[in-house]
């Protein structure tokens, strides 16, 4: 039987980590809860009958000796925390993003090098099976040459913008710091190594002072294609698209009811577009009956169930992370150009004239 420590006690390690872990009791033993607010990790451990609770991670480490460490702390103390893990030799899965800075993360690098341990970043985005699915349609050539991709992620204001004390308006970008890694390791894993990155923000609500801005829009440039990426804080909607364009095809997912659409419009014509629309229709009527059908029945398994379950066996079986530090790294390193961007942008002034510019 092997033991597993988590490290943080909010809403991530509650909701999400902790029910996957438990998902693998029949392996796996939780050992205890550590959070820098003991009251809280106390809580936890006893709202989920973990043993034992700490305020200290590493007399967490000294006396329970985990093989895996889940880090569900804010970034900026995974650097620190990831490298007391690893001296211990446990292995390590750590919350998107890797860290705060590329520095911070060749510090993880580095003691990940020095140690029996091995770490996995939790790029979650990836272990979505409509997203596995259409990267092999893409590798397979189903919708020919892969040419570009863009992505819509709407967060509710009311999940930290209104919120002036979540931790996301006190990065440096303001909340993009919280929702942008996804977009990101998502655009590199299929646009390739991210080569150039074009940002701009706009304040648009001022009766939330302490965000920087809440509409983002992003271009990246990759190896193999480009992507675009549109991040909203202003509406009490969630939304999370993905498009993915060939010479072929397009590929469409909502990354929230997990359904993929192939989308197939080369016909102009009023009756092409029509039966166009009802083929995706009928693709999303079964996508949401399947779904549907695999919660009822209980096959359901959700991306944090999917990527903690992936970690673990990959560890027990001596295989290679499917998320590695390097991969981490890259998602850092493009979202620190992100922020200096962001730090450095101005809106240009009004014209003088007040004439558009092609008048």
């Amino acid at each position: 039987m092997y033991t597993a420590a988590i490290v943080g006690a909010g809403f991530i390690a509650a909701k999400r980590h902790l029910p996957a872990w438990f998902r693998l009791r029949r392996d796996v033993r939780i050992a205890a809860v550590c959070d820098l607010d003991r009251a809280r990790a106390e809580a936890m451990s006893r709202d989920f009958g973990v043993p034992t609770a700490y305020a200290d991670v590493r007399r967490m480490l000294a006396a329970e000796r985990p093989d895996f460490v889940d880090v569900c702390t804010p970034p900026s103390s995974h650097a620190a925390i990831a490298a007391a893990a690893l001296k211990a030799d446990a292995h390590v899965l750590i919350e998107k993003p890797l860290a705060m800075k590329v520095e911070e993360c060749a510090r993880i690098i580095e003691a990940e090098r020095a140690s029996e341990g091995r770490v996995t970043v939790a790029h979650t985005e990836l272990f979505h099976q409509s997203v596995i699915e259409a990267r092999k349609r893409i590798e397979r050539g189903d919708i020919g040459d892969f040419t570009g991709m863009r992505i819509f992620y709407s967060t509710p204001v009311t999940l930290m913008t209104a919120d002036s004390g979540h931790f996301a308006n006190r990065l440096p970008g303001g909340a993009i710091g919280e929702t942008a890694p996804h977009a990101i390791y998502l655009a590199a894993a299929f646009i390739g190594p991210i080569r150039d990155v074009w940002v701009r923000g706009r304040k648009l609500l001022p009766q939330y002072p302490w965000s920087p801005f809440e509409d983002y829009r992003l271009e990246l440039i990759g190896d193999r294609a480009a992507c675009s990426v549109v991040l909203t804080y202003t509406s009490k909607h969630s939304a999370f698209l993905l498009e993915l364009w060939g010479v072929e095809g397009v590929i469409k997912i909502d990354m929230q009811s997990k359904i993929l659409v192939n989308y197939n419009r080369v016909n102009q014509s009023p009756w092409g577009i029509g039966f166009s629309a009802a083929g995706e229709a009928a693709q999303i009527a079964s996508g949401a009956f399947s779904n549907g059908f695999s919660y009822l029945t209980g096959r359901f398994r959700n991306i944090h169930d999917r990527l903690i379950g992936d970690f673990f066996k990959r560890t027990v079986n001596g295989l290679s992370p499917s998320v590695t530090t390097e991969d981490g790294l890259e998602t850092v390193r493009v979202m620190n150009v992100v922020n200096e961007q962001l730090q450095s942008s101005r809106e240009l002034p009004p014209l003088a004239s007040g004439k558009p510019l092609d008048s």
